[in-house]
């Protein structure tokens, strides 16, 4: 076991040293937003996640492999007769992906997840020894740790030399047939209306969030890009959900169609969030259904904010109607969230 702070040890350094000694390992990273586990098996990189962060359902879906439906009918059938097998085998097993299309779906989440691990300047450190038969979820073949280092860290160096922020709102302002754009900046492009966020732009690409932004950036730089004269407002919706793909997926489906998205931590958190940023909507996804609704209505804020619960059978009982609660079947598709939002009115 190895325990350390980040600034004593450098996450790069210490997942090429496994790698060195070839062994078989999960290094766990928590910081003050975000938590990641890098596996290892041989010194080689298996998989990489962070939370918050993109689930690999949510890649599958992004990269339309999968339909929002089929991801989550995955997980249904994962939790109920396969527990044991990651959810990317058992799409392979069903006949519903390709092994390279898995292939990319991991390498963009494994990526993304340790360029945001290795841009962390705070938090602890834990590596530990796992056994040689422990279940992990595996690419079809497994990647080369120094190797995919170098690129994370190539695309961290890049993407800190600028950002748009999340909420800038940017429009075509010249012709970029004028100027040698790489495919990725032209895909960018392409989303580029006028009246969506870079957020819901970066959120219906298949690139990471943070590459979108950094493109953005660039096309901005180069005059190609400018800020929208008049901003759209978009609906607040916020989003309490216990499975973290269900809120990935909430989130990417929310945000493409120009929602933003709030998502707390917490009950805690949820009542912060619903007194000071005064959501036009809540979808909840809990167990407690009854117990989260009465404590939303319970505060001045939440007494006639719409609420919708995502759930494979609708809600039942008195309580329902008096507190006014919508149903989203799981699992749901887009145009059943966007039916249920259907009567929030925007401005722009």
């Amino acid at each position: 076991m190895i325990r350390a702070r980040i600034g004593e040890i450098e996450l790069s350094d210490l997942l090429r040293a496994l790698e060195a000694n070839r062994a078989n390992a999960v290094v766990t990273v928590r910081c003050e937003d975000v938590i990641g586990r890098v596996h290892l098996r041989d010194g080689q990189l298996l998989y990489a996640s962070t939370d918050p962060g993109p689930h690999l359902g949510e890649y599958l879906v992004r990269l339309e492999y999968l339909t929002l439906e089929q991801t989550q009918e995955l997980v249904l059938r994962q939790e109920r007769e396969n527990p044991g097998t990651p959810l990317g085998q058992l799409a392979l097993r069903m006949g519903l992906l390709e092994p390279g299309d898995l292939r990319e779906a991991l390498n963009a989440q494994v990526m993304e997840a340790l360029a945001t691990l290795l841009a962390q300047r705070t938090g602890d450190i834990l590596a530990e020894a796992i056994s040689e038969n422990a279940s992990q979820v595996v690419l079809p073949e497994m990647l080369d740790t120094s190797a995919v280092l170098f690129e994370a860290a190539r695309r961290l160096d890049e993407w800190r030399r600028g950002k748009v922020r999340p909420e800038a709102v940017l429009r075509v302002v010249s012709d970029p047939t004028r100027h040698a754009l790489s495919t990725e900046a032209w895909s960018v492009l392409e989303l580029v209306d006028g009246l969506k966020r870079a957020r819901s732009i970066a959120l219906e690409s298949d690139l990471p969030e943070t590459q979108v932004y950094h493109l953005l950036y660039e096309l901005q730089s180069r005059g190609l890009l400018g800020e929208a004269e008049i901003r759209p407002t978009d609906p607040l919706i916020l989003v309490v959900a216990e499975s973290s793909l269900v809120r990935r997926l909430l989130l990417v489906t929310l945000e493409r169609s120009r929602y933003r998205v709030v998502m707390p931590h917490d009950p805690d958190s949820a009542r912060r969030m619903l007194e000071h940023h005064k959501p036009q909507a809540v979808i909840l996804q809990v167990r407690d259904l009854a117990e989260r609704v009465r404590q939303l209505r319970a505060s001045p804020d939440g007494r006639f904010v719409p609420v919708w619960a995502v759930a494979e059978e609708p809600p039942r009982g008195f309580w329902v109607r008096s507190a006014r609660v919508g149903h989203i079947p799981k699992p749901f598709s887009e145009e059943d969230l966007l039916d249920a939002l259907s009567g929030i009115k925007r401005k722009v």
